[in-house]
């Protein structure tokens, strides 16, 4: 599991950034709801924080640090993207 993740981890959060997308722009223009405007936005920065764990797996970045250290890397940036999510769906 482990390799597939460091494998296709960044090809995950680009589908969701998509998935998204296509929601937003769905709800926005075919259903004239506006109550997901921030869906693109969560999406695209999800992305960017799979993609820079999957970087932390693959070794490109934090390379001179120990394994503990780059788990709190990890954990440190999906505790921000839940409070993003958060502050961005239900807060605004």
């Amino acid at each position: 599991m482990k390799e597939w993740l460091k494998k296709h981890l960044g090809w995950v959060g680009f589908g969701v950034w998509v998935a998204f997308t296509l929601i937003e722009l769905l709800g926005r223009f075919k259903l004239k709801i506006d109550h997901y405007d921030n869906l693109a936005l969560i999406g695209l920065c999800f992305m960017a924080g799979v993609q820079t764990i999957q970087g932390i797996l693959n070794e490109k970045y934090f390379t001179k640090y120990s394994e503990k250290v780059k788990n709190g890397i990890i954990v440190f940036i999906v505790a921000i993207t839940i409070v993003e999510f958060y502050s961005l769906l239900v807060v605004l």
